[in-house]
């Protein structure tokens, strides 16, 4: 898989430039106030950069990187609800890519997760995914596992919509708001969503509410002790405000779920495109690897590319993160 396959290049330049206008009118300083790391708790952070009207801060006893001071969970709603760059993801980035990001991440997302469920010998029955979007993962999972009590989890109007066509169970609603769902699923998950939510511990003890005892939470989000964003800091497109707002470490991962009351945590990082993102900056940025000749000689190599990239992912390195909890019974 390459980038430009799930995020081509003239539609995510837009978005960005969307997303600029939108962070400096959507929200205003004086609304904005100081938080403790969204992981563990620590209130102690330092400052790292501005970008778009926002500061990101470090902790720095995890080393998660979140936005501080931050607006408020009533702001972000609106923001989300009302904004340019929010409507033009769900109207035209995500219809343009859906199909590719089917094949090229869906379908093998629901294969490597059934073979997670397998190694943990347990069944699914009951599935909640949180934030669904158009509802693609449900789709596929219920091909695969066609009496699965599938629920999508969707407060967008349009985007319940695309998941009812497709004969999914939806609550229309954000998560903290979704009734009916406590106890009740086997298994929760939630793509690319936890850098979004205003408050991620809270969010966490949501979804483990919903959680049967001993089933599991799962999570995909970004981490940033993964190699792009190591490399690219706040000249990354990942580190976007006011959309992305919490990036979590691995050590973070382990602290929040652990404040969830979740155990049994397992954090893995299947990322396929970290040198594939610092490869594509660096032709548009000759500046990038200035210095770097080791780096820059196995991330233009194809060979040594494909190779770094595999342990990268193998040793917990990359900028995508998967993380499963237990709700202990």
């Amino acid at each position: 898989m390459k980038e430009h396959e799930i995020r081509p290049q003239d539609l995510l330049n837009r978005y960005l430039e969307l997303s600029a206008l939108d962070a400096r009118s959507c929200f205003t300083e004086d609304s904005r106030q100081d938080v403790s790391c969204v992981a563990c708790g620590n209130d102690k952070p330092s400052f790292q950069f501005d970008k778009h009207g926002f500061s990101y801060v470090q902790c720095k006893s995890c080393g998660t990187l979140y936005l501080s001071p931050r607006p408020s969970a009533e702001a972000y709603e609106q923001f989300y609800r009302d904004s340019v760059s929010s409507q033009y993801w769900a109207d035209v980035f995500f219809p343009a890519v859906a199909e590719v990001r089917r094949e090229k991440i869906f379908r093998p997302r629901v294969e490597k997760l059934a073979q997670i469920c397998t190694d943990h010998d347990f069944t699914v029955e009951r599935l909640v995914d949180i934030g669904a979007g158009y509802g693609i993962f449900l789709d596929e999972w219920k091909k695969c596992f066609a009496d699965v009590d599938a629920v999508a989890v969707e407060p967008s109007t349009s985007l319940a919509s695309e998941c009812r066509a497709k004969g999914l169970r939806v609550v229309e609603s954000v998560a903290e708001n979704a009734g009916g769902l406590d106890n009740f699923a086997d298994l929760v998950v939630c793509f690319e969503v936890l850098e979004h939510v205003t408050d991620p511990l809270a969010f966490m003890n949501i979804l483990k509410g919903m959680t049967r005892p001993g089933g599991y939470v799962f999570i995909s989000t970004l981490c940033i002790d993964g190699f792009d964003l190591q490399m690219l800091w706040e000249k990354s497109t990942q580190i976007s405000p006011p959309h992305h707002i919490n990036i979590l470490s691995v050590d973070g991962f382990k602290r929040l779920f652990s404040r969830a009351g979740l155990v049994d945590v397992e954090i893995s990082t299947p990322g396929q495109l970290d040198v594939d993102i610092v490869r594509n900056v660096s032709e548009s940025d000759s500046s990038l690897l200035v210095g770097q000749r080791f780096i820059k000689s196995l991330v233009e190599n194809d060979v040594t590319a494909s190779m770094f990239q595999s342990f990268l992912s193998e040793n917990c390195l990359s900028s995508h993160a998967w993380v499963l909890g237990k709700n202990p019974i």
